[in-house]
């Protein structure tokens, strides 16, 4: 007999749960990110961007002109409103013992190490094309990247990305950057009918 209650109790104890939820859930927030990982063997590279918005502020595709001042006009202020952490972090194993990198820098450090025109106009320079506000992050992203490389050495012998070994950071970041371009054209040329 017992058990006849047992049965709607818990229907109704279920339901009320899962409307308990779905009514705390409701917010005008919105939240987006993008990740990325790469992993060979022994490495893993991970880049994560994390926006929080009150409303949405970006459209879909950008259509505007691919120069710096329309790009920062159109996608920067949604970008600067919804922006709420970049982290990227590198790990791999040398001597059966896994060591870690990570990077801490905020956004505003990061302007000053690379600065976003400077940045996005290089980019612009050598080909790259930003067609939403998704890809602007990404590339905005790699700056955080390119930091984190650039405070440790050693990881310029580790041939991530497969950049040849180097003692020289500008050779590095060269790498680095052809490397990045090589990709998108990779990825544009995937895209094409």
């Amino acid at each position: 007999m017992n058990g006849l209650f047992t049965i709607p109790l818990l229907t109704v104890l279920g339901l009320a749960t899962f409307l308990a939820g779905c009514s705390t859930n409701y917010s005008y927030t919105h939240t987006q990110g993008y990740s990325s990982e790469i992993s060979t063997s022994d490495l893993q590279l991970r880049e994560h961007v994390k926006f929080h918005w009150i409303s949405p502020s970006t459209p879909g595709k950008y259509t505007g002109s691919q120069d710096v001042q329309a790009l920062m006009k159109a996608l920067d202020a949604g970008y600067n409103s919804g922006h709420s952490k970049s982290d990227v972090s590198v790990s791999h194993t040398v001597d059966n013992e896994k060591i870690s990198y990570s990077s801490d820098l905020t956004e505003r450090e990061i302007d000053v190490r690379y600065p976003r025109a400077e940045w996005l106009q290089m980019l612009l320079d050598r080909g790259i094309i930003v067609e939403n506000f998704g890809d602007y992050s990404r590339y905005l992203l790699k700056r955080h990247t390119l930091a984190l490389l650039e405070d440790n050495p050693n990881l310029w012998q580790s041939e991530l990305f497969d950049i040849p070994p180097t003692d020289n950071w500008e050779t590095y970041k060269a790498a680095y950057i052809d490397k990045l371009i090589k990709d998108h054209t990779k990825k544009s040329k995937t895209k094409q009918p």
